[in-house]
């Protein structure tokens, strides 16, 4: 596999986990907090929560305000803490929390049926006795894809709920 096909998987992956974060209403956010101290002893000195968009876009904004809060405490090390999370559900946008599993699953689908109709279209014209309904490969490879298809349902249905008790709650 050359450099330009590993690119070009890379950019295609981009494509699927951005389709599969529009496909569950994901709302990226971020909670930034400027703080000095440790553990138990930190102060929180500044608070900002925005859409993450804007948190990369306006970065010089953050690093501004450090600056000045540096300024105004310089014996302490003023630092900042990040984090991501769908505005939507609450739920944490860490790369092993539940919704980055859930987008990740949803995004491999779409991966795996985007490869079994190149097979199938393949097979369709390169091998005169291709049936698709009985290849052993693609009936097995139907059959998976389906259970991990009925895995992400059941977990979207379980966001679905979080996301409607959050809106209960407030």
């Amino acid at each position: 596999m050359g450099k330009q096909e590993s690119m070009d998987d890379l950019f295609q992956m981009a494509k699927d986990l951005a389709k599969a974060e529009r496909e569950l209403k994901i709302e990226q956010w971020v909670e930034v907090t400027i703080y000095y101290g440790y553990a138990e002893k930190q102060v929180s000195l500044y608070h900002y929560n925005l859409p993450s968009e804007m948190y990369f876009r306006y970065q010089w904004v953050i690093r501004w305000r450090m600056a000045k809060l540096q300024c105004q405490y310089p014996k302490q090390i003023v630092s900042t803490s990040l984090y991501f999370y769908d505005k939507r559900s609450g739920e944490s946008m860490e790369v092993n929390g539940c919704l980055s599993k859930l987008i990740s699953a949803k995004a491999q689908i779409t991966k795996a049926e985007r490869r079994m109709n190149e097979y199938i279209e393949y097979n369709r014209q390169n091998n005169l006795f291709f049936d698709e309904n009985t290849d052993e490969e693609l009936v097995k490879f139907r059959e998976k894809l389906e259970r991990k298809k009925l895995e992400c349902a059941e977990c979207e249905k379980r966001l679905e709920l979080l996301v409607e008790r959050r809106r209960n709650n407030q």
